[in-house]
């Protein structure tokens, strides 16, 4: 894989993470919101690491390591949005339609590799 797997948002993806989100935890208070915006610069820095690591080809990131990154990268930018729509809600879809991608990119990986009872294994722990 060269960089993170392009996105393909399913219609009403973002909607439906960001009414869970703010039915579950609601937005983000000031000082959560500054946390959060810390943590998603960490974030930045980490795909960027990722894409560094991807161009040198020596080491490049596997599909578990984007996975990771967009399983915390996602949720951090869908409560995000609640505050601030217009600066975080284009991410938010983005980095939802990446998890989701890169998800099944892991599904089918295992899957191709036999390891099909840890396919199953991975699906239950994902509620899935």
């Amino acid at each position: 894989m060269t960089y993170p797997p392009e996105p393909d948002e399913k219609p009403g993806e973002y909607e439906q993470a960001r009414d869970h989100a703010r039915a579950a935890v609601g937005p983000y208070t000031a000082e959560e919101q500054v946390a959060a915006e810390n943590d998603l610069s960490l974030l930045h820095a980490d795909a960027f690491a990722l894409r560094l690591r991807t161009d040198a080809a020596e080491d490049p990131p596997t599909l578990e390591e984007w996975g990771a990154h967009y399983r915390r990268k996602a949720p951090l930018l869908v409560r995000l949005s609640l505050a601030d729509p217009l600066r975080y809600e284009a991410l938010a879809r983005e980095a939802l339609a990446r998890w989701r991608l890169a998800e099944r990119r892991e599904i089918a990986a295992l899957a191709g590799a036999g390891l099909a009872d840890e396919v199953e294994g991975w699906l239950r722990q994902q509620g899935a």
